[in-house]
């Protein structure tokens, strides 16, 4: 059997690792289009803050797996069952597996190409961000609030530059934090000497980095960064019969409508276990979970897998931010509880926890995102999640009762 992977994330190594498991007498090829070995990109705002070093970055490939680095796959024939490169290589296949990831926004107006200007979402971006703070510090003016931005502005500003954000809703992490949650990240880190700028776009950028805003305000910069959004790389799809809808659309055995044909990883929608609905919930652990359930498929093992939700834990500034599933909501099962620098919500319906939002201290964080997956009715224990102080062994000791 020739399994072939496209895609050395961590669905695709995670589903070479299973085959080889499962499938000792079957081939593994894995593509990557990269030029580098395989790295877990979720750590480079570590390593451009200095945090890491790059040889602690990267991961292993597994044994007995055929490794081709830098093979840009181009094109899919699904009636010959090949896979074109941009060097010219025909790979034949029996079973695929599609996890090439997301591709970073970045729009197109005037001075988007300049040498200064650039995304973070690989390795190469982190260098060549490096070698410009290295020459100078001064002023990055980041265009997003999300967490890609937020970790990148931290980063920088870890360095000693400057950071603006340019917002165009009216608050930070608009997908997932609501306006109160967003006040409470706003004014920590106004405090640390962000500006914020909402409600702006960039439309302009000068060659000697002037960035003009849509409203007509203009910002002197030395580094324009694009962190807006991650969409899934499926370009090369696009004459190929494959289903694409937010992303790759599959079943739960995580095969596409075309038989043979698998995709795991952020390329891809699978059913968000909140609100049921099929979306793109570009997470590690899931994209680890989606390369293994394809594995197993691709040799004859039957798995199935059950869903994501949608959340992001991170650190920035100083300070945590968690949230998952539809923490942004409203409604007459809303708990709050707020102070200086810190703002817990959870979202219930009928007493089962449907969302939530930490700022500020977060412990027991798998607690939470168990409680939250398995639709446990927390209304008897609701308070002592918002505080904090529910913790794994009352949990367990409350599942064993049921």
């Amino acid at each position: 059997m020739k399994h072939v992977i496209i895609g050395a994330g961590p669905a695709g190594l995670n589903a070479a690792a299973t085959l080889r498991q499962v499938d000792s007498g079957g081939v593994v090829t894995l593509l990557s289009g990269e030029a580098t070995p395989p790295y877990a990109k979720m750590v480079l705002p570590y390593l451009l803050a200095g945090l890491m070093e790059e040889k602690n970055l990267y991961l292993p490939v597994p044994e007995g797996v055929n490794f081709r680095i830098g093979s840009k796959v181009t094109r899919i024939n699904i009636k010959r069952q090949t896979i074109e490169t941009d060097k010219g290589e025909t790979v034949e296949y029996d079973k695929l597996l599609i996890a090439t990831g997301g591709v970073p926004e970045r729009p197109d107006i005037p001075g988007s190409d300049y040498p200064f200007v650039l995304t973070i979402r690989d390795l190469p971006d982190v260098q060549r961000i490096q070698k410009l703070v290295k020459r100078k510090k001064g002023h990055a003016v980041i265009a997003g609030a999300g967490p890609v931005s937020m970790e990148t502005g931290d980063a920088l500003h870890r360095l000693g530059m400057k950071i603006t954000l340019v917002v165009t809703s009216n608050r930070l992490f608009s997908t997932m934090l609501d306006i109160e949650a967003a006040a409470v990240v706003e004014d920590h880190l106004r405090r640390q000497g962000v500006d914020i700028l909402k409600g702006e776009d960039i439309v302009r950028i000068g060659s000697r980095g002037k960035v003009t805003l849509k409203s007509g305000a203009a910002l002197n910069s030395n580094l324009v960064i694009f962190g807006k959004g991650v969409n899934p790389c499926v370009a090369f799809l696009a004459d190929s019969g494959i289903a694409i809808r937010r992303g790759i659309a599959v079943n739960d055995r995580m095969e596409t409508n075309i038989s043979g044909i698998f995709a795991a990883g952020d390329a891809v929608e699978t059913k968000d276990l909140i609100v049921g609905d099929q979306r793109v919930n570009a997470l590690w652990p899931a994209a680890v979970e989606q390369g293994r359930i394809a594995a197993l498929n691709m040799a004859g093992i039957e798995a199935y897998y059950e869903g994501s939700l949608s959340r992001n834990i991170l650190r920035v500034f100083g300070l945590s931010i968690f949230v998952a599933g539809q923490g942004r909501a409203d409604g007459p099962e809303v708990k709050v509880s707020s102070g200086s620098g810190f703002y817990h919500k959870m979202v219930l319906d009928r007493g089962v926890l449907n969302g939530f939002i930490f700022i500020g201290e977060v412990r027991h964080e798998g607690l939470y995102r168990d409680i939250l997956q398995r639709q446990t009715d927390v209304g008897s224990f609701a308070d002592s999640l918002l505080k904090g102080t529910f913790a794994y062994p009352r949990f367990q000791r409350r599942a064993m009762r049921i």
